[in-house]
């Protein structure tokens, strides 16, 4: 009963917070606007965007502050629950925002490799200010990677920046895939160390899901598109093993073709994926597996963070989806193909 009591009022607010959520038929509507600003009217007339888009003129924003915005709304929400909870419940969403920061530390690494500046993340730079200790003002306005780790030091990413910033031929690559493992090394631990109970399995049944679809379709697109070798690929691997057992993986690794590659995977918890490496569909099928599990975890789990996991990872594709319509109005496609892209 306790616990019931303890989460009825945080998911009340999420079950309001989800009436905010794009429809289909606001996807249909969006999938038959002709322009960039006539798609950033429709969102400041959306209750789920009113709020980020209030006071911004649809005529002379472009993509880049789009998505900015977009992000924020993602933040603004968090902020909202964030603010909600009771200090049992800002630990689960304390880990949520450990992958918001990481997000932001890739971007902004994304942005100096590509020399694009069009990005705008001052939009939720306040955000940050007020849970981490990263300056994104700072980080977004670096333009180079010397600057950029400069900004980090008295955190806990600069030591190890450091340490790779001296290795030979280092690109944005390897700097966003060793942000992505020490993520998920670190969330592996802080998941037993910081949580209990209902919690604690949910996110060892999301986390650990992902980190064995994504040590999969690595090593998938290492052999198939890159031909690395298996010790150069091995590096990329995330030491973290959940249903997909060390020894299975090590077979995978070891793979010396895309058929003996898949044999193994056939004969590992994942099987069922195998098809979609070799069809091309391997992104929809992670996607797909992700959300249900996500799914599963709100309905089987309902007196915990589960639910508020699952509207927080919901918004995440929402956006993902927007992005899409966005690009896909910019070049001009017809109404039922943005859709086929983005309902997919």
């Amino acid at each position: 009963m306790n616990k019931l009591l303890s989460y009825s009022g945080i998911i009340t607010k999420i079950k309001a917070m989800e009436k905010s959520f794009i429809t289909k038929e606001d996807y249909q509507k969006i999938s038959n606007l002709d322009s960039v600003s006539a798609f950033t009217a429709f969102l400041k007339n959306h209750p789920g965007y009113e709020q980020i888009f209030d006071g911004v003129d649809e005529h002379i924003i472009h993509r880049g502050q789009i998505e900015g915005y977009f992000i924020n709304g993602l933040y603004l929400d968090f902020a909202k629950i964030y603010r909600f909870a009771d200090i049992e419940q800002r630990k689960a969403l304390d880990l949520i925002f450990f992958r918001y920061e990481i997000n932001i530390l890739k971007t902004c690494i994304q942005m100096i490799y590509s020399g694009k500046d069009d990005y705008d993340l001052s939009v939720f730079s306040s955000f940050f200010e007020r849970h981490s200790t990263i300056n994104v003002k700072a980080l977004a306005a670096s333009r180079s990677m010397d600057e950029y780790i400069g900004y980090l030091k008295g955190t806990e990413y600069y030591s190890m920046f450091v340490r790779m910033h001296n290795t030979p031929g280092i690109t944005s690559f390897d700097y966003e895939m060793m942000l992505d493992i020490y993520y998920f090394r670190k969330m592996w631990k802080l998941k037993d160390k910081l949580l209990s109970g209902d919690n604690q399995k949910a996110l060892t049944h999301s986390l650990g899901s992902e980190i064995d679809l994504l040590n999969i379709l690595w090593l998938y697109r290492s052999k198939k598109f890159y031909d690395i070798h298996p010790q150069n690929a091995f590096s990329y691997i995330i030491p973290i093993s959940y249903k997909l057992k060390k020894e299975q993986l090590a077979k995978l690794l070891d793979s010396t073709n895309i058929e003996e590659f898949n044999n193994h995977l056939k004969k590992t918890h994942y099987s069922t994926i195998s098809n979609s490496l070799t069809d091309g569909t391997m992104e929809f099928a992670y996607q797909k597996i992700i959300s249900k599990i996500y799914q599963l975890n709100a309905s089987k789990f309902p007196n915990s963070m589960a639910p508020v996991n699952y509207f927080l990872y919901r918004k995440q594709l929402e956006i993902k989806q927007l992005i899409t319509a966005l690009e896909c109005i910019r070049y001009k496609l017809e109404p039922q193909d943005i859709l086929k892209y983005v309902l997919q």
